[in-house]
């Protein structure tokens, strides 16, 4: 199987390299400003840590996991890396953290006012909050809400190896580019939306690079189905 998906990949990217060279995926984009943030002197909390592996790729002064469960699979879980609890009530103090992070995360925030004000209150004035999510008006995103749980966590587990531990209830209350673009008491610093290219499966990869390239006329890149938004909390 891992031979298959390699040779699945290989031709995919050649074939993507040749249709548009100057495409990124979403984790390459969100890796990329994630670099910057992190480092000496940064105080991360990664909401949504699932496995907890990040801090491995980005070391920071502090880096505090946290999930609504622990995966059976983390790393890192001393409790000074890794706890339990939702971001409703985040068990922290004012203003102790630089960054924030929700890797594929807010589509599941069934208050997102309440996670949010949360979110602001424990991070610094100028601090930034990363976010990678799903684009709720793009019509593959939409397609997949049609569906029942139950069939939907079966497609998930067949066309991207998900497991039933891993697939959450989405309610995607925040998920459109008005919504990202004005949360109360931040700035949007960087705004990327990207059509998600998944190589497992050859059809299905065909269907969503044929949809990238139909969003790359002026004006659809809006129903591309990934969003990955850099925000910075007002001084003032």
């Amino acid at each position: 199987m891992d031979k298959y998906l390699h040779s699945n990949r290989k031709a995919a990217e050649a074939l993507l390299k040749k249709l548009d060279p100057s495409y990124r995926q979403r984790w390459e984009i969100y890796d990329d400003i994630l670099k910057h943030l992190t480092g000496s002197g940064a105080r991360w909390l990664d909401g949504g840590c699932g496995r907890n592996i990040a801090i491995e790729e980005f070391p920071c002064d502090i880096t505090i996991g946290i999930d609504v469960y622990r995966h059976p699979d983390a790393l890192h879980n001393a409790p000074h890396h890794l706890i339990t609890g939702t971001l409703e009530n985040l068990p922290f103090s004012d203003s102790v953290f630089t960054l924030v992070t929700l890797n594929t995360v807010v589509e599941h925030f069934e208050n997102p006012a309440v996670v949010l004000k949360e979110i602001f209150r424990v991070l610094r004035p100028g601090g930034h909050v990363l976010i990678h999510t799903t684009n709720k008006t793009s019509p593959v995103i939409m397609l997949g809400k049609l569906f029942p749980e139950s069939l939907r966590l079966r497609l998930m587990k067949k066309a991207f190896g998900a497991q039933d531990r891993d697939v959450f209830r989405t309610y995607h209350r925040l998920n459109t580019i008005s919504a990202l673009r004005t949360i109360e008491g931040f700035d949007v610093l960087e705004f990327h939306a990207i059509q998600d290219l998944n190589w497992s499966n050859r059809v299905i990869f065909l269907i969503l690079l044929a949809f990238h390239i139909i969003t790359k006329i002026p004006g659809l890149w809006r129903l591309r189905t990934n969003f990955v938004v850099l925000l910075k909390k007002k001084k003032s």
